[in-house]
């Protein structure tokens, strides 16, 4: 057992002092001029393949077979080049793709040759789910041609659709874009075809621009290659759109989306305990605007809701919190999700890594949850997003109603952001929420930039400062964070300040008055082996200190894993941490954890087996100290897909604490069945249970695609108590309809 350390107070040691917030200031704006007078030092390389579309007045059937006389006519480009297994070297397989323009729509026809059709690997037909499972064709659409953003169009042989937004080359990758666009599948007896309709409406470009960027990615999910059109050289994603190609002669396209209206009827009932205590029916029915959208110019977008539900949106997984700070959970509303990227702060990174979970500048779970999760009604709201005078804008305000004793509030956030250089961008950030009551505001004021040199070196920078009413503290903010990338080594050097009174209400701030240092450097060397693909060296530490540097926590992380060629991952880890409780920490009801300094360390092994079986599984096993006693935890996930269709996903994790204040055990289970007839009609059953909480969920969802964009949804939603005194169902069955009309 490890024991609680009583040595001289750490704060009384002299540490090394990260760079304060003074000197990321002046080192942000120096590298500003520095950048600004040599650009040549800006890497950019857009000299890609080139292909021109075919135009038409013909129509074309979107039926997933090839046989109009305009395909035969449109050029077919068929060069594709591995990036994995083996780098430069032509496919395996061929494929064919053409591009026609015809009626206000581009249409993708697409032969994908295959010498063992029998094996190929399709089975899911959920709408936006990852299709990283199945054999796949994907496409990424830059219609502005500014080497960074761009629309994201991927399916499998089974014509499951999945589209998403690209921010920054993947700084954001929002997948919850969604838009009414079409797209056919055949499996033939040498392959399998696809024929995309992308209706121009639902792009954002200028008649005026001739040239657009598009690049094309197959994936063979048996041999687990991966093939592009251009941009194949792995220190590059697909997502990485300055690696595309070029799209010519589409000068006088008529882009944009003029009109479109998406009101929603809502029937049902809620059975619950109600306000005078007793059990009874509560009428849930309402009427309101899911969504608005106006083009105000082919690159700029107002939406508009009013009376917003969000009856159809999943719950939430089960968790057992036994850190001392709030938990992230992401965003799943349509109306904040759809154009989120623009509202990102310079807090992400290359290759779609996920957002810095200590602090994020837009987090829109803020407005209409409150901290527990419970709905808080939305009166309305708008947004603005796009391009105008060279410049990426997003605007948002909603009115959120009284909820309980807390007031309404009103949320609003602007994003400017200019492109410069290659591939770089700097820009400013305000948002403000504020209640009824004079003294509750809240507003938080920015700036930030992102310069890239050469190919794979970036420079991320961020200050900011927040403004609360009746606080006079610390309320600024900083972050610099350096980023060396390629496909054999990934080096980074991050340090955040976050003032004692930094508060920001339309955002995450997972812990404020700290200083965090963060260098991690890994070694991924590959080997020539037919059965593993590389190696991963991790080492990583984490120095958070107070804002007047004494040590709070620091973690000293070494990881190594082997990725195998068949997408399996076998991980082994160890992390040392040091945690300076400053106060007693609860970690259950019945144990806390009293104020000192600890040191412990903890191990964990886990493995992830190939995706494409069809049973999977992934198991974790972790052990070691934790605050002076031993931690031991469990988890695995099994998932098993039979069938096109059908899925079932398990997860199940054990906790078991032996502490020096107590012991105690956590059991948490989320289980997912997934059951689609065909792309259209779509299922899920989600259960719940986590033993902390002693609270069982069950969510059942029927949605009915009857046309793209637009649904039919059968929601049941049960939460309950079990144990000694369980506590009453919360039951809602609720029936929601939506209708889009374009003008």
């Amino acid at each position: 057992m490890t024991l609680p350390i009583a040595r001289r107070p750490l704060c009384k040691r002299n540490f090394h002092r990260p760079p304060g917030l003074r000197n990321i200031g002046a080192w942000l704006v120096s590298s500003f001029v520095f950048l600004a007078l040599g650009g040549s030092w800006i890497w950019a390389d857009h000299a890609g393949k080139s292909v021109r579309v075919y135009r038409t007045e013909g129509p074309i059937k979107v039926d997933g077979v090839l046989d109009e006389t305009a395909w035969r006519e449109a050029g077919a480009i068929s060069d594709f080049v591995q990036q994995e297994p083996k780098v430069d070297e032509p496919a395996t397989e061929k494929t064919e793709v053409r591009l026609i323009l015809s009626g206000g729509a581009l249409y993708v026809g697409v032969e994908c040759f295959d010498s063992e059709a029998g094996k190929i690997i399709a089975r899911e037909r959920r709408r936006d789910n990852n299709l990283r499972d199945d054999d796949r064709f994907e496409i990424v659409l830059d219609t502005f041609h500014d080497h960074r953003n761009a629309f994201y169009f991927v399916t499998n042989p089974l014509g499951t659709r999945f589209d998403a937004l690209i921010t920054d080359e993947g700084v954001d990758v929002n997948r919850e874009w969604d838009e009414r666009w079409w797209v056919e599948a055949r499996m033939t007896p040498r392959g399998w075809t696809l024929e995309f309709e992308i209706p121009l409406a639902i792009l954002r470009a200028s008649p005026e621009q001739d040239v657009w960027g598009i690049n094309f990615q197959r994936f063979i999910r048996r041999k687990t290659e991966i093939a592009f059109w251009t941009g194949w050289n792995r220190d590059f994603s697909f997502v990485q759109v300055s690696q595309a190609g070029h799209l010519e002669g589409m000068r006088g396209t008529q882009a944009g989306l003029r009109a479109r209206i998406k009101p929603y009827l809502l029937g049902g009932f809620r059975h619950h305990t109600l306000e005078s205590g007793r059990r009874g029916f509560e009428n849930s029915s309402e009427a309101g605007l899911e969504v608005a959208k106006v083009g105000i110019t082919p690159s700029l977008i107002a939406e508009f809701t009013a009376n917003t539900d969000f009856a159809q949106v999943e719950v939430d997984e089960a968790v057992v919190n036994l850190t001392r700070f709030p938990l992230f959970f992401a965003e799943k509303r349509e109306f904040f999700l759809e154009h989120a990227g623009i509202f990102d702060f310079s807090l992400g990174g290359r290759r779609g890594f996920p957002n810095d979970r200590i602090l994020q500048m837009f987090f829109s779970r803020r407005i209409g949850l409150t901290a527990d999760r419970r709905p808080v009604p939305v009166i309305g709201g708008a947004k603005v997003t796009g391009r105008v005078q060279g410049l990426d804008v997003g605007l948002l305000d909603v009115q959120t109603d009284q909820f309980g004793t807390a007031p309404g509030s009103n949320y609003a956030i602007a994003r400017v952001k200019k492109n410069i250089l290659a591939r770089s961008n700097f820009g400013v950030f305000f948002s403000n929420r504020q209640s009824g009551r004079t003294d509750d505001t809240n507003r938080v004021a920015g700036a930030d930039v992102n310069f890239t040199f050469f190919k794979n070196f970036d420079i991320q920078g961020s200050l900011g400062r927040s403004f609360t009413g009746g606080v006079n503290g610390d309320q600024k903010m900083g972050r610099l964070k350096l980023n060396l990338l390629s496909d054999i080594y990934e080096l980074f050097l991050e340090h955040l300040y976050l003032g004692d009174d930094f508060r920001h209400d339309i955002g995450f701030v997972q812990r404020n008055g700290i200083r965090r240092t963060q260098p991690t450097i890994l070694w991924k060397p590959r080997l020539r082996s037919r059965s593993i693909r590389n190696l991963v060296f991790r080492q990583e530490v984490l120095y958070f200190s107070d804002t007047h540097n004494h040590l709070l926590d620091r973690q000293q992380v070494f990881q190594f894993a082997v990725s195998f060629r068949d997408d399996s991952r076998l991980r082994f880890n160890t992390t040392h941490n040091l945690e300076r409780l400053r106060a007693d920490f609860r970690i259950n009801p019945q144990v806390t954890i009293p104020q000192s300094v600890y040191r412990f360390r903890n191990y964990f092994v886990e493995y992830d087996s190939p995706p494409q079986h069809v049973t999977g599984i992934r198991t974790h096993w972790e052990w070691g100290n934790f605050y002076g006693g031993k931690r031991r935890i469990l988890e695995l996930g099994p998932s098993f897909k039979p069938w096109p269709g059908f899925s079932s996903e398990f997860s199940y994790q054990f906790n078991d604490l032996d502490l020096p204040q107590g012991s105690f055990r956590t059991h948490v289970v989320n289980s997912r069945f997934n059951v689609s007839l065909n792309n259209r009609w779509l299922t899920t059953a989600i259960a719940q249970y986590d033993s902390a909480s002693k609270r069982v969920v069950f969510f059942f969802r029927l949605r009915f695609i009857y046309r793209p964009g637009d649904d039919l949804y059968v929601v049941f939603n049960q939460t309950s108590g079990v144990g000694p005194a369980p506590s009453d169902a919360d039951r809602a069955f609720l029936v929601k309809f939506t209708r889009s009309f374009e003008f």
